[in-house]
């Protein structure tokens, strides 16, 4: 019945405000509202168990946010979210309407002092580029909200170059803004609170795109995790097209620093090929491969090679075997690390709503990992089959259907079952 509920409630609002938006718009004051509705199934993806339950539940993702703009340098913005989950299987799990907490909420200055300079303060999305490094904020929150808080600051030396620097902050659980119907236990937004420190400078030549970043990472103990981590990386990422319709995508990074007495040395970076079939084949428009290692920690050494994600904790890689890297990774989820991959992938466009994208992935493994999960002999993780069908119904409606198959290789043991993964999903959004 509660389930019920949320979604005739949701499909109510998004059909008044589709007639709302006819009314003449104030431009100094926007409003925004979004309902995204997901179903999620999948079986053994965590335990690689056949005897696991099956996972299956739905979540209700709502924001509803307003900006004001009293002239075009100055921007206000509120935001509120919620995510509902109602849980199918197993049926232990409780079902929770959740916690009412502030999404966005923050201060923006163009051109401050006349000058090509935009500050940004506050709680906010911090995205550079595709995410490798900086993208999520707070991973245990899942899809809910990625936000940080953060003075962030973009100087514009012209059209073609140009400097973002941040500082932020996120706390275990959020205590800095109230929370309406706060769970308890309180929301987990990351292991560890931990400060934050980015510059990335971005330039562009001729068709060639090139970025080039420098972060710090402090983290802080607690009761979960005693150790202290500082971490810098270094990197740099880079665009350039090779011949006509074919393009070279790549990003490489170091990483340096200590956790407690141990110094880190580690590397990550990815790479991607991506060919623009140009209407040669039909409905197939895009044909990439690419790959991407992230260093693992030798147990023989004295030092820490294993690749930190930072605020990358999101699944860049895979909706499913962000999961599977639970066990293996003292209970976090989607910490990439001791990974590398090559795969390949066909993006079609169906029709001109419909676009379509199949990802095949064989998996490695860098080094041992000393977990029974991982006990298996050898470094094959195994092939991942990726699945993704986007639909948009019109400018206010979209949604996407995804599946993804996993099959274990020799790095798990012998008893390792395959998973399947489904989701679905309705968005609408104005």
């Amino acid at each position: 019945m509660k389930r019920n509920f949320i979604l005739i409630l949701s499909l109510l609002i998004c059909f008044n405000l589709t007639k709302a938006q006819k009314k003449p718009e104030n431009k100094k004051i926007k409003f925004s509202f979004s309902e995204r509705i997901r179903l999620s199934s999948f079986d053994n993806a965590i335990s690689l168990n056949d005897s696991s339950d099956i996972y299956a539940f739905s979540r209700y993702k709502t924001n509803v946010g307003v900006k004001f703009i009293p002239n075009k340098n100055i921007e206000l913005n509120l935001k509120l979210g919620n995510q509902a989950i109602i849980w199918l299987s197993p049926r232990s799990k409780k079902n929770t309407l959740s916690e009412v907490f502030i999404d966005q909420l923050y201060f923006k200055w163009k051109n401050v002092a006349n000058l090509p300079l935009e500050i940004t303060f506050g709680r906010q999305n911090i995205m550079l580029d595709e995410g490798f490094i900086c993208l999520d904020g707070q991973p245990l929150t899942g899809s809910r909200s990625t936000y940080f808080n953060a003075i962030k600051s973009i100087y514009s030396f012209n059209d073609n170059n140009n400097i973002t620097a941040f500082v932020s902050y996120i706390p275990r659980t959020d205590d800095l803004l109230p929370i309406i119907n706060e769970d308890n236990p309180a929301q987990l937004l990351e292991e560890q609170a931990n400060t934050g420190l980015g510059l990335y400078y971005k330039t562009n030549i001729n068709k060639l795109k090139l970025s080039a970043y420098y972060f710090r990472k402090n983290t802080f103990s607690n009761d979960f995790d005693s150790t202290q981590t500082k971490i810098n990386t270094l990197g740099a990422r880079l665009l350039f097209p090779i011949i006509k319709n074919l393009e070279l995508t790549t990003e490489t990074a170091y990483q340096f620093g200590n956790t407690d007495e141990f110094n880190i040395n580690s590397f990550g970076g990815y790479f991607h090929l991506d060919y623009n079939i140009d209407n040669k084949i039909p409905l197939i428009n895009m044909l990439t491969i690419g790959g991407f290692y992230l260093s693992g920690d030798d147990p023989s050494s004295d030092k820490i090679e294993a690749w930190n994600p930072l605020w990358s904790r999101w699944p860049k890689w895979s909706e499913s075997y962000i999961f599977t890297l639970i066990p293996e990774n003292n209970c976090k989820v989607a910490y990439w690390s001791n990974m590398a991959s090559l795969y390949a992938a066909i993006n079609a466009k169906l029709s001109e709503n419909i676009f379509f994208n199949a990802t095949f992935n064989h998996l490695l493994a860098l080094e041992d990992n000393l977990s029974a999960f991982c006990s298996g002999s050898g470094k094959t993780r195994g092939n991942l089959l990726k699945l993704k069908l986007n639909y948009k119904i019109d400018k206010n409606w979209s949604g996407h259907f995804i599946w993804e198959n996993f099959a274990p290789g020799d790095f798990y043991p012998t008893s390792a079952d395959g998973y399947n993964f489904f989701r679905f999903e309705l968005l609408f959004k104005i």
